[in-house]
Formats: structure tokens, C-alpha cells, sequence
């Protein structure tokens, strides 16, 4: 690879990182009522936590609108403007959803990863969301825990990509989905002693 491509992978990927690192819900809770939302409910920097939080829905509306687009905004502007290879598009994804997770802005303490990789997978891939959404929503209606319907989703998608790859899908969406999702997977993870022991949400102190 030559060093011009280098950088401009390099900057795609650090763009794409600035791009998720926008923390969309600390600021909507700090322009709101001045708190730190990572001191509220959950903890997480995501608009499930902004509404238990604020108890708004619009202030949480705003923010899944803010995440998801952050999400969709590298791979739609590379697309428009005629450099959407594949290595690009692995740049981009990991780009954004570390930006999101963990922004520097923040100490490196960010949100889950959800709905920027659904904007992410609406601009490159928009059947990914659909699989992802239907395996959600089967989880959730059996299990009724929305951390526990997240990680089986995210676990399973991967590999749904990959058995019907052929017919469906294109070849590197499979990389981008494990790469993608391995990390929102492990943010997760951080929640399961919560749902197994209880209190999931109760407030931390500030």
C-alpha cells in the first residue's frame, strides 16, 4: 500500500472517529438541565438513557437522531464523493462506532453503539438493520430485557450474514458486521452483572 493511500485511509478513519465521538446525549442533558448524564440512570451515553434520565422523549428523539446520523454521515460522504472501496468502508465503521463508544471528548466513556452502527449499516448496507431489528425484536418479546435482546441480536448477526451471504449480501459486509458488532457486543457486556443482580437502573450518585 502505497504512504499517499495510507493517510488517506488514516484520515477516513480518524474523520470517521470525530464523527462518532459527537457525545449526543451529554450534550442534549447538559444544554437541557445542566447534568452529566453519565451520573444519571444507566450511565450510558444513549438516548434509552436520556429518556430514563430526563423523562423527555423528544430530548430522547433528538439524541437517537443525532447518533444515528453521525453513524450514517462517513459512509454516505464517501460514497458521494466517489471513495467507497471496501478497506475504506472498514475504516470508516470502526471509525465511528470507537468514536462513539469512546470519545475523547468524555474520557473515553460513551454509549453502546446501536444506533450510530444502524446509521452506519442504513448508508452501506440497509437489509443489515432490517435482520438485526427482526432478531431484536424476537429476543425482546421472549426475554423482555432489552440488554439481553441487544447482545443475542448483535451476537447472531454476524453469522446470519454469513449463511446467507451469497444471496443477500455483498462479501465485505460480513467483515464490517464482525468488526462492527464485536465491539458493540462488548459494551454490552459491561451491563450483564446489572440484569443478572438487579438494579439495572437504579441512579448512581453524581
Amino acid at each position: 500500500m502505497a504512504f499517499e493511500s495510507i493517510l488517506i485511509y488514516g484520515a477516513v478513519g480518524i474523520g470517521a472517529y470525530l464523527s462518532g465521538s459527537l457525545p449526543s446525549a451529554w450534550l442534549v442533558m447538559r444544554l437541557r438541565d445542566g447534568t452529566d448524564i453519565r451520573t444519571r440512570g444507566s450511565g450510558n451515553v444513549g438516548a434509552l438513557n436520556t429518556y430514563r434520565s430526563s423523562h423527555s422523549p423528544l430530548s430522547a428523539l433528538i439524541v437517537l437522531f443525532l447518533d444515528v446520523l453521525k453513524g450514517w454521515l462517513p459512509p454516505a460522504l464517501l460514497m458521494y464523493y466517489g471513495f467507497a472501496d471496501n478497506l475504506m468502508f472498514l475504516f470508516a465503521g470502526i471509525g465511528v462506532i470507537l468514536g462513539h463508544c469512546y470519545p475523547v471528548w468524555l474520557r473515553f466513556h460513551g454509549g453502546r453503539g446501536l444506533a450510530v452502527s444502524a446509521g452506519f449499516f442504513g448508508a452501506v448496507a440497509p437489509l443489515v438493520i432490517l435482520v438485526w431489528g427482526l432478531v431484536w425484536l424476537l429476543y425482546f418479546i421472549l426475554i423482555r430485557k432489552h440488554i439481553v435482546a441487544n447482545l443475542v441480536a448483535t451476537f447472531l448477526l454476524p453469522l446470519i450474514v454469513y449463511f446467507t451471504g451469497d444471496k443477500f449480501f455483498a462479501p465485505h459486509i460480513l467483515l464490517l458486521t464482525l468488526a462492527m458488532m464485536f465491539i458493540v457486543f462488548l459494551k454490552h457486556l459491561e451491563r450483564l452483572p446489572d440484569v443478572i443482580f438487579g438494579n439495572p437502573y437504579e441512579k448512581k450518585e453524581s
